[in-house]
């Protein structure tokens, strides 16, 4: 075990091992949604070749099935330092405001911007990234939008680094309020999304509060202040970004009622009330998203409209399934008249 020093390096040699052989298993193919149902499944995961990789891991105190169920969170952690765009980058904070062009978004935030002037426009993505926020630095949407965090009276901070000087930030947590005519809804979490834990009077580690980290910030630098007397509570362990992925699993967290139950709270009540549905860029893979569209929006008098250059075949069947118009079509090429 030359090398391996702590838990959570050893679940990270664990894990990579893990990737490798599920790769090779599946005729070079991976998809990382479908790896995390895989260790959390655990069905095939028990299978003798995925055992004999960790051989050299397990000691006198776990077992193979203990080291298994203990790897999501690593692996949420690999996904997290990935999820780049082809320029490397993830946050687009450190990007000066753009006045009237951002690269291939035009055509879609001039349609935004005019239609946000008459209308509330409640945008719901899957992704984790943040590249719809760095939007919101633009002269079209210039801070018209909010996402239901707030930072104003927040008791959360992180501990930011800079120049060898250590600062305490205030955090925006999740309150729930929306104010601005363009509404955003991460409905599977984001890489800056942590949950802050606190130990109740019986000894119980319970999530308490969502709150986005800043750049720079650890998601094990997350304090609370303290009402009563000088000081901080921490967090009791160090945690991570979460946000929901798998191809099935994450399906099974929409109800964790700290956060995500109140996303989809809002995302149905949303589409009952919408009076136009556009879907862009959603490969319609997402079985439970689909079920709740189907459910929850009038599709059969209201209009949907789906953009998708690239679509496949999981898109034009659900597409034909709920009547819409799909335009194959770049979101640079977005117009008022192929919504009518």
């Amino acid at each position: 075990m030359y090398g391996i020093r702590n838990f959570h390096q050893k679940r990270f040699e664990f894990c990579k091992r893990l990737i490798k052989e599920y790769y090779v298993a599946h005729n070079n193919m991976f998809d990382y949604e479908q790896f995390y149902d895989f260790i959390t499944s655990r069905d095939e995961a028990m299978q003798e070749r995925y055992q004999k990789l960790c051989i050299d891991l397990i000691d006198e105190c776990e077992d193979y099935t203990n080291l298994l169920c203990s790897i999501d969170h690593i692996y949420n952690q690999m996904v997290a330092f990935l999820l780049k765009d082809r320029n490397g980058k993830c946050r687009y904070d450190d990007e000066p405001f753009k006045v009237n062009h951002v690269d291939g978004y035009n055509g879609f935030l001039q349609y935004l911007s005019e239609i946000s002037k008459s209308h509330i426009v409640n945008v719901h993505t899957l992704n984790h990234d943040m590249l719809f926020e760095s939007f919101n630095h633009s002269g079209y949407i210039n801070g018209n939008m909010s996402d239901g965090f707030d930072e104003y009276g927040s008791e959360y901070y992180g501990k930011l680094l800079h120049d060898k000087r250590t600062y305490h930030c205030r955090l925006e947590r999740y309150t729930g309020r929306y104010n601005t005519s363009i509404r955003l809804y991460k409905l599977h979490g984001s890489i800056d999304y942590v949950p802050f834990y606190r130990r109740d009077e019986y000894g119980f580690i319970k999530p308490e509060k969502y709150v986005k980290i800043k750049w720079g910030m650890g998601a094990g630098d997350i304090m609370k202040g303290r009402k009563s007397k000088i000081g901080y509570d921490l967090s009791p362990f160090e945690y991570h970004a979460d946000f929901l992925t798998g191809t099935t699993s994450k399906i099974q967290r929409y109800n964790e009622p700290l956060l995500f139950r109140k996303l989809f709270k809002r995302f149905k009540n949303n589409l009952r009330k919408a009076d136009m549905l556009i879907i862009i860029g959603y490969g319609c893979k997402d079985v439970g998203i689909n079920e709740m569209i189907k459910e929850y929006f009038d599709y059969q008098n209201k209009p949907i409209f789906i953009i998708d250059k690239y679509a496949g075949e999981e898109v034009e069947k659900f597409s034909d399934s709920v009547h819409a118009k799909l335009h194959k079509v770049d979101i640079e090429n977005i117009n008022t008249s192929i919504f009518v």
